[in-house]
Order: structure tokens, then sequence, then C-alpha cells
């Protein structure tokens, strides 16, 4: 599709609407006047939408509560030369033939802004797609624990498409779904289908490395959001998609990010924005969080302000660290993480002196919290003179 805005009669076949009663009474005062009963025009209607009168009369009877088939709608605006904007303007809510969930006071014509291609990186990162078959086109679902994420999520859809009204309200709180009418309209804006978004295949759209500025930066904290985290001064995403890696460091080239990619065992890529990177980046992101609240980094963003005031410190190498670090090993058993956040140093910083101090025989591992995220704790001198 690869339209900057995607109006309802862009959607295709099988769309379903509800409109205001006033425009109901509008194209019925054109009937009558142009036509005298509906019957007459419902002949011409047949030549381009096969509707049995019955069905049809029902259909167009103000008050009518259901929803109306578009393809109605749009030709009898095509007889009576309606504009389809002044149908648009009109629609209350749409929603998939046969779907169950709907969109109440969209927003049309939809825009693909920055949020947008956002949605796109939150469905490679931490969504799935549903394929129910049985003749039930796809939808995203998108699992997020952290419930600040997964409420700006649903602000990210509703400020894109509108409110999404469910039929059952899920209990799972962890993971929200997308209706399949917005699903279709995700996969066709970029010629995509199930497999580009499967966690080993999926690939930044190349009309996305396209897009101006705004887009790529709301894409890349999408992927920070959902596979992100923060070692010290850099953002680290590590995925089981090299290629993909490769390609969120294109994105940070294109924004003139500094960053490194690696991949230190088959199937597996890692991207380092660096830095000088992370200042850009955090820059940037300042200015797209006043243009679209939605963007949003909730805690991570907090995260990686405080690395980059520790940053700014000049205490990373100093040799009286070391006396400090000791100091406070001496009052407890600690990580590096924790040391880094009570001292107020960068995690590289901590980690240096840690490093000297372990081959000092000062301190030594007494466990470990997580993947490689050691516990230590101090060896007093009267032990070492035992020895």
């Amino acid at each position: 599709m690869n339209l900057d805005k995607i109006n309802i009669w862009d959607l295709g076949s099988k769309i379903n609407i509800k409109v205001n009663n006033s425009f109901i009474d509008f194209v019925n005062d054109k009937i009558k006047s142009g036509y005298q009963t509906k019957r007459k025009i419902h002949a011409e209607l047949i030549k381009f939408y096969k509707i049995p009168f019955s069905t049809f009369k029902v259909r167009m009877k103000r008050g009518y509560k259901y929803f109306i088939d578009l393809e109605i709608l749009l030709n009898l605006c095509k007889i009576l030369n309606i504009p389809f904007t002044q149908l648009q303007e009109n629609i209350t809510a749409y929603k998939t033939r046969g779907g169950y969930n709907y969109i109440e006071n969209p927003k049309l014509p939809i825009e693909i802004t920055p949020i947008f291609d956002m949605l796109i990186a939150h469905h490679i990162g931490d969504g799935t797609v549903v394929d129910p078959k049985r003749n039930r086109k796809p939808y995203f679902s998108y699992r997020q624990y952290n419930q600040f994420y997964m409420q700006l999520y649903i602000k990210k859809m509703e400020s894109v498409f509108g409110k999404i009204q469910y039929k059952n309200p899920y209990q799972d709180k962890t993971r929200s779904y997308c209706p399949a009418v917005i699903s279709e309209i995700i996969f066709n804006q970029y010629g995509l289908n199930t497999r580009s978004f499967l966690s080993e295949t999926a690939r930044i759209p190349e009309d996305i490395l396209s897009k101006e500025r705004d887009h790529l930066i709301a894409f890349l904290l999408g992927f920070i959001i959902d596979e992100g985290y923060i070692d010290s001064t850099c953002i680290v995403i590590g995925l089981k998609n090299p290629q993909l890696a490769r390609d969120l460091q294109k994105l940070c080239h294109l924004l003139g990010y500094k960053s490194k990619f690696t991949e230190p065992k088959k199937y597996y890529g890692y991207l380092y924005i660096l830095k000088e990177g992370v200042l850009k980046l955090w820059h940037d992101y300042k200015n797209l969080l006043i243009k679209y609240p939605e963007v949003n980094l909730g805690w991570k963003g907090q995260r990686i302000e405080e690395s980059l005031k520790i940053s700014e410190r000049l205490i990373k190498r100093t040799p009286g660290n070391n006396k400090v670090i000791l100091n406070l090993i001496s009052q407890g058993n600690f990580t590096i993480n924790e040391i880094s956040n009570k001292i107020q140093m960068t995690r590289q910083g901590v980690r240096y002196h840690m490093k000297a101090l372990e081959q000092q025989k000062k301190i030594r591992k007494i466990g470990i919290k997580g993947e490689n995220n050691y516990i230590y704790t101090f060896i007093p001198e009267i032990k070492l003179k035992e020895r």
C-alpha cells in the first residue's frame, strides 16, 4: 500500500462500518429525490454489489444498530455523487467483516506517523502473529510484563487508529491483542506477511529505512523498549537474528549514532549503541517526546539519563575509588550493578576497580544474581595473614 494516509476505501473488501444517523438521513433523502424508492436505486446498486433488496432496505433504516457492509455505502456514494470523504467523516466505527473487535471513534484517514512505524517494531520485538485459519484473518498479539509499557502500547494503537473496543475483555494483563482490521493495515502498508514478524526471519522493511528521521528514531525506540538493556553508557540490543541486528546498525548509521555489531556465536547478533551514539539518541528522543509523548522510554529512559550523568563525572578510574569500593564491600555483599548505583559510577568503572581488588585478593565472588551478575564479599586482612 505504502501511502502517507490510508482512507477507509483503501482497506479493500470485507470491511463493515457504522455511520451517523444524520448521514443515513442524508443518503435516504438523496435516494428519494433522485430515485423515488429504495427498490429503484437497489436495481442500480446490485450492478456493483450483490445484496438482496430486503437486506438492503433494513441496512438503510435510520437507527440500524449493527454494522453495515462498507461496499453498500461506497457504491451508493458513487451512484448519488456523494464524495467518499463525506462518508468517511461520518463513520463512527469499523471492523473486519465477521470480526468481533472494532475501532470506535476512528481516526480517519489513518496517518502513517512515527508511532505507526514504532508499532511495527513492537510487533517484531515482543509481538506474535495469531493465525486462526478457517477463513479468519491473522492478527497481532503483544506481550509486555511492564504495565507502564503495556499502557503506552495501547495509547500508541489508539493514537493512530482510534479507541479499540473488545467484545470480550481479555483477562491477561500482560498481553494485548490487535484487531484483525488494524493488523491487516499494518501488514499491507509495507507489503509484509506473517513471516515478516518471526523472531528468526524478521527484517526492517526497506521503506522504513528510507523514512524521515522521526520515523527511524521511533522505530529504534520500540526495539530498545522490547529488546534493549542499558550497560553503563551503552545501549545493547541482542537478537537471535543477526541480520535484523545488522539492520538496526544500518538504522543507527542513518541517524548518525556511533555503534558496533558483534556476532559472538552462530545465530546471535548484538548491536551496541556506544556512548557518543547514546548522547545523540538521547537528544533526539527528548525532542521526539515533545511531539509524541507515546514514545516514552519509561524506566529504561531513566537508566540512560542516570548513566549519562554518571559518565560526566571524572571518577571512573581514579585510584582512590578502590578504597571507596572496598569500604562499601566491607559493610556488606554487593553486585557491580548495586555498587554502581550506590556510588554513582559507571559499571565499566566499577568493573575496572573490582578486577584490581579481586587480583589483590581483597574481595571474592560468593554467588550470582541473574546472568553474569556476581555478588562480591570482603576478605578481611586477618584471614590473608593466617594463610
